[in-house]
């Protein structure tokens, strides 16, 4: 260590006081070296304002930032246990790619600068040798190349988002019968993470609302002997099974979406290794969002029109082996508690000019004379869907009055989340 690193030391600090994870601050600031000295030097600089934590090598380093990918700031030394510090920088860089990296070593060679900067793409690079206010500058220089990338991500995230709701409206025009499933879903999904103590959920309901893409690519020959619980030809199967990826060929032209496409492809899999796609992970190897997905879409087709009860769980049990049983378990506790409880929905008659966003269709809706299908029951209207069903009444005519179920709070779950 540098002379005014440790000056930096006696200055600050009475004793090393450990490995720290602070909660005091919204950003977390994680520091990989084996110094001891170094980690109590950051973490006594920068621990009142932010969540400081410390690790003396790189794989509990690397599985932390697994946990924590919103992590701001990454200190690794240069020799660094494990990969090293500049392998480690790398990996920061996919598990947490709004995170400013720093490289701080006693290494002053110029072999080491342009490793840590051309292979670990470092944001900064200081010496141990660096003063007080080297590293303080450093540090907010960081911290605000990590905000502006948050700010970008968030704003990304929004306009995808709104993009994919569009979509979605778009195609629930055209297959109704593929899209109707998503709204319920994606509220029990979000009741599930919650219980899982998922804090960032923009990845599962964006899965959540494309899951159909792919069923809606298919025959509707077969969809609809599928629905019907009719048997299929061997060929039949295969092309069902084989939905997952036709939404992952899909989206894989949008990079955004690249881990959303490869949750759906993993969301025919079977918790026991069956289903699609052959030779494909197993048990909890295969990705959370994935199995939410399938355990949900199961339930959602062994449940009656008004949500999943006590018979619809025990339909699943006859192959509960498919489903991860810790997540089975806590599907069924979050979902069913709500049951003896009042209804938070209502069943009315109206007309269309009476219809609200966020009402749910309880029957199919056809036109009056030629009894053309226009939404499918179940289908949640918004805006778009209810401009649609005005302008068939309009031109054909719509069979009413129409029953919707309604909640007793206003406003679309959609249209919160936009």
């Amino acid at each position: 260590m540098g002379k005014g690193f440790v000056d930096l030391l006696i200055c600050l600090c009475g004793s090393w006081e450990g490995l720290v994870l602070a909660e005091k601050g919204n950003e977390i600031i994680l520091v990989a070296d084996p110094d001891l000295s170094v980690q109590s030097v950051l973490t006594k600089l920068f621990s009142d304002d932010h969540a400081v934590t410390c690790f003396s090598d790189s794989g509990s380093a690397t599985q932390f930032l697994k946990d924590y990918p919103n992590t701001a700031i990454v200190f690794s030394c240069y020799h660094l246990p494990g990969c090293g510090g500049v392998a480690f920088l790398k990996q920061c860089e996919a598990l947490a790619p709004q995170a400013a990296r720093i490289m701080l070593t006693g290494e002053s060679s110029k072999h080491a600068v342009k490793e840590a900067l051309n292979l670990g793409h470092a944001f900064m690079y200081l010496e141990k040798s660096c003063q007080r206010n080297e590293i303080l500058a450093a540090f907010e220089a960081a911290l605000s190349h990590h905000r502006h990338l948050a700010k970008e991500r968030a704003i990304l995230e929004r306009t995808l988002a709104g993009s994919v709701k569009m979509l979605i409206e778009m195609l629930s025009l055209f297959h109704p019968d593929a899209f109707r499933r998503t709204s319920a879903i994606r509220q029990q999904a979000l009741k599930i993470a919650k219980q899982l103590g998922l804090k960032k959920t923009w990845e599962l309901e964006m899965a959540v609302m494309l899951s159909p893409l792919g069923e809606a690519m298919l025959p509707t020959q077969i969809l609809s002997k599928f629905r019907a619980a009719r048997s299929l030809g061997e060929q039949e199967r295969e092309i069902l099974a084989r939905a997952p990826q036709q939404t992952r060929d899909l989206l894989q032209n949008i990079p955004q979406l690249n881990r959303v496409s490869e949750y759906l492809f993993l969301s025919g899999r079977g918790y026991d290794g069956s289903g699609f796609p052959e030779n494909g992970p197993i048990g909890q190897d295969i990705p959370l969002i994935s199995r939410i997905i399938k355990l949900l879409t199961d339930l959602w087709y062994a449940s009656p029109e008004n949500g999943p009860d006590a018979a619809a769980f025990e339909a699943l049990l006859i192959n509960w082996r498919q489903y991860d049983p810790r997540l089975l378990d806590i599907t069924k506790a979050v979902l069913l508690k709500e049951l003896p409880h009042e209804p938070k929905s209502k069943f009315i008659q109206c007309h269309i000019r009476s219809l609200k966003p966020g009402d749910v269709l309880v029957d199919d809706v056809r036109t009056e004379t030629s009894f053309e299908l226009v939404l499918s029951g179940g289908h949640l209207l918004t805006p778009t869907t209810i401009r649609r069903l005005e302008n068939f009444n309009k031109t054909a005519g719509v069979r009413q009055p129409l029953r919707v179920r309604r909640s007793k709070t206003a406003g679309s779950p959609l249209e919160k989340s936009a």
